[in-house]
């Protein structure tokens, strides 16, 4: 069998995605009775211009970190991944509880029924695209940890861990800031998932080398986004980070991405820096840094396009 990444207009070879934000958000409807400054993102137009902005200066593929039932549309992803030439890969899972209405579905599911509605999504549809005709599958799994492992739905948890032993599809997590990932690593591990089915997603927020080092040693990769977010001084905290990272031997432990959930980022929306900027000034910095074209290229792409990859029968042509 072909390993190969599911995006939302079908299944390509790792090698095909190109230079990808290894997390990002394309597409947010407004949520009713969710937290009122959640993030929303449903200008069509101006997703769509600057979706062939990151495309002209050279980016491949989005990995879109918005699961269902809050704000995810399929439908508008795979129109936009078309219009654009952008590949797309969408998720399903589960995100922070602040983001969904009053009393969501997924709160009041059973560890068992969560992970079968994953694994559907993962194998067959996300419930939006169900009835079209050319339905959107997920491509992994999107969760999140909320400061502690104690107030993190531990039904959710676990439905998330049957269903990439169920799939061999990759997890992301957000967590606070890196809070609480040894805990999370060690409830995975449990679980018998497979460490190099794991991203931790905001850890550069806490750049704490050696944690980061223990982390990335257990095979789980790390995600590095703060690069537009001044109050986290990137200059002083996620550069110097990835340098030692680097020196380390774990570069292929590490995704970067930019995480532009808000408005305020897109260039077309009156902000900045834009999606364009992954390439124009992260991928950028890293050549003037002199680094080796593979380690570039395993950074903003390579390394996160090998985990999203699992085993998909090949087609029979009869």
């Amino acid at each position: 069998m072909d390993e190969l990444v599911t995006t939302v207009l079908g299944p390509l070879a790792p090698e095909a995605l190109g230079i990808t934000d290894g997390h990002n958000h394309l597409w947010i409807e407004p949520v009713a009775g969710a937290d009122p400054e959640a993030p929303v993102l449903n200008d069509e137009a101006a997703i769509r211009q600057e979706l062939q902005q990151y495309r002209a200066a050279g980016g491949g593929t989005i990995v879109d970190c918005q699961p269902g039932g809050c704000g995810r549309n399929g439908r508008y992803l795979a129109q936009l991944s078309h219009d654009s030439g952008v590949h797309v890969v969408a998720c399903t899972g589960f995100h922070l509880r602040r983001y969904y209405p009053p009393h969501p579905m997924l709160w009041q599911m059973t560890a068992e029924a969560a992970s079968d509605l994953f694994v559907g999504e993962l194998l067959e549809s996300l419930y939006e695209t169900q009835d079209t005709a050319t339905p959107v599958r997920a491509g992994f799994l999107k969760i999140a940890g909320e400061a502690s492992f104690e107030q993190t739905p531990r039904h959710l948890l676990e439905a998330a861990a049957a269903a990439c032993r169920a799939t061999g599809c990759a997890i992301e997590m957000h967590t606070e800031k890196g809070l609480a990932v040894e805990a999370f690593l060690e409830f995975f591990l449990a679980q018998q998932v497979d460490p190099q089915r794991l991203v931790f997603c905001h850890v550069d927020k806490r750049p704490d080398f050696g944690f980061h080092k223990a982390i990335a040693q257990t095979g789980a990769m790390l995600e590095y986004d703060t690069f537009y977010r001044s109050k986290y001084d990137p200059e002083t905290a996620v550069w110097p980070l990835l340098e030692k990272m680097i020196a380390a031997g774990l570069e292929t432990q590490i995704v970067l991405a930019t995480d532009m959930a808000y408005s305020h980022m897109w260039q077309t929306m009156g902000g900045q820096p834009g999606l364009a900027a992954f390439v124009t000034q992260i991928r950028s910095r890293l050549a003037n840094m002199e680094l080796p074209a593979a380690t570039i290229n395993n950074l903003t792409g390579g390394n996160i396009a090998r985990r999203l990859a699992v085993p998909h029968k090949k087609e029979s042509h009869s």
